[in-house]
């Protein structure tokens, strides 16, 4: 598995979605529950996931899919 598809996998556990749902493109105000808790949850679960850690800066940048993902790519250099 990609990092990209665990990502997914990650977002439908955390929004309660379907995969299908999510792109690259996914922003936060797409999902009623992506609010400051889901973004605490969500950052949780891909750092446990992915065993890296986000500053507060960028946590507070990581507002679609794709910085997320680029984010987990720039900090394990796996794709």
């Amino acid at each position: 598995m990609n990092t990209e598809e665990k990502l997914k996998e990650i977002f439908v556990t955390t929004f309660n979605t379907q995969s299908d749902k999510i792109t690259l493109q996914t922003r936060q105000n797409e999902f009623e529950n992506w609010d400051s808790l889901g973004q605490l949850r969500l950052i949780m679960a891909v750092e446990e996931a992915f065993g890296v850690s986000f500053d507060i800066d960028e946590i507070a940048s990581m507002t679609t899919f794709e910085r997320i993902l680029n984010k987990i790519i720039q900090k394990t250099g796996k794709k």
